[in-house]
């Protein structure tokens, strides 16, 4: 990676100065490098060109620019992304916003300072630039289709730009996403155990929140505190309910908009474990307050779970775990935990708020074995009257002397 410095002169004016190694064909071998520059901006942007593209690259782009320098350098985060997005047709507002934020959260950060014109170039591992930007989003758990979403709005933005002739080609055309659905990963309770122990303990009570109940992100972070119950049975045993009547709805902005479960069976009522309970310390907290929420007692988005909870976390256990699990991952593995302890898979598409008990069975019901047992059960009893079973047990017999 290069580095910085910046350098006083004897007029006393300052450059700055980009240090880095290239390779050397006259000695054979990597040596020190540098680049300085009269204006700092344009030193930290050639500075995210080099770390992306390599040396070599980095200086074509340089000479480029400096061949062309009273022309403006277009990048992403430069409007160039904004005016393609105010430019697009028969979209809603909300499809405009969800744009801006892919731009905010995800692209911007990786290639929006780029000269456009240097999104056409390959890396040193000669990938493009957008399929390094892929890889790393598929390494960070976003699902194919998430991943997909993104890479068609940079698709259409940057076609763009190639005609109105700001680029050479769209690189996204060649890029290669990643296919099918994401396989769900189940934990083992004592898996569970190394990612509830990695994760920030400011962020423990709404992960120890999602496994045990199976809620569904957006509708464990609309709960409030009075949508929890205390209850007591009949013979005096004391246990906790959730309501689940809301869910916070996709708007492409940050605004709190609510609105009801993702199907009409997700309306529900859930039991949930005293455990769980106590780790939420309800008490003296009013009843219309977010159950989690952050300190300026506002809703947590799931972006800011993920960068500040979940993505440190996977990144200090991945080797330990050996599996690579996103935070709906834990629906999945309630859902297995109550398979694997007794409940029948009509108990865990209630649970879960499945619309169907089709859907439950889909993806869950490999994991229930007792009805696998049942049959291969009968299929036994059948045996015992077939001439196999008494050939069988003849052939056991035989091999004794």
């Amino acid at each position: 990676m290069s580095s910085v410095r910046i350098n006083t002169r004897a007029d006393g004016t300052t450059g700055t100065q980009i240090l880095f190694r290239e390779f050397d064909p006259a000695k054979g071998k990597r040596v020190q490098a540098s680049v300085t520059f009269d204006d700092h901006a344009a030193a930290l942007a050639w500075q995210k060109i080099l770390d992306k593209v390599g040396p070599e690259q980095a200086r074509a782009i340089l000479a480029t620019g400096e061949a062309a320098q009273h022309e403006k350098v277009v990048t992403l985060n430069d409007n160039w992304a904004e005016t393609y997005i105010k430019g697009i047709t028969g979209v809603e507002k909300a499809t405009r916003d969800r744009y801006r934020r892919f731009m905010v959260n995800d692209i911007g950060p990786a290639m929006g300072d780029l000269p456009l014109a240097a999104l056409c170039t390959a890396t040193a591992e000669h990938n493009s630039i957008v399929q390094e930007w892929v890889n790393e989003q598929e390494a960070d758990g976003y699902a194919p289709k998430t991943i997909a979403n993104k890479h068609g709005f940079l698709s259409g933005c940057l076609r763009s730009a190639v005609k109105r002739q700001l680029m050479p080609f769209n690189p996204c055309e060649d890029t290669k996403l990643p296919k099918g659905r994401r396989e769900c990963v189940f934990l083992e309770p004592e898996e569970f155990d190394i990612v509830y122990e990695a994760v920030p303990k400011r962020w423990r009570p709404l992960v120890l929140f999602l496994v045990t109940t199976g809620m569904r992100y957006s509708e464990a972070t609309a709960i409030r505190v009075g949508d929890i119950s205390r209850q007591t049975h009949e013979d005096g045993v004391v246990f906790y309910t959730a309501r689940i009547s809301k869910a916070w709805k996709y708007t492409g902005t940050a605004e709190l908009k609510l609105g009801g479960p993702k199907t009409q069976r997700g309306w529900r009522t859930i039991n949930v474990p005293a455990e769980t309970i106590e780790e939420l310390r309800l008490a003296g907290r009013g009843k219309d307050q977010l159950l989690f929420r952050t300190r300026n007692d506002k809703r947590i988005i799931p972006q800011q779970f993920h960068n500040l909870a979940w993505k440190p976390a996977m990144a200090a256990v991945a080797e330990r775990l050996g599996k690579k699990p996103r935070p709906h991952d834990l629906r999945h593995t309630c859902a297995s935990w109550m398979l694997n302890n007794g409940a029948e898979i009509t108990d865990v598409s209630a649970h879960l708020g499945h619309e169907s008990i089709k859907t439950t069975v889909d993806v869950y019901g490999h994991l229930d074995r007792r009805s696998g047992h049942r049959a291969s059960t009968a299929i036994s009893r059948a045996l015992i009257r077939t001439a196999v079973h008494g050939a069988s047990s003849q052939d056991a017999e035989s091999d004794h002397p």
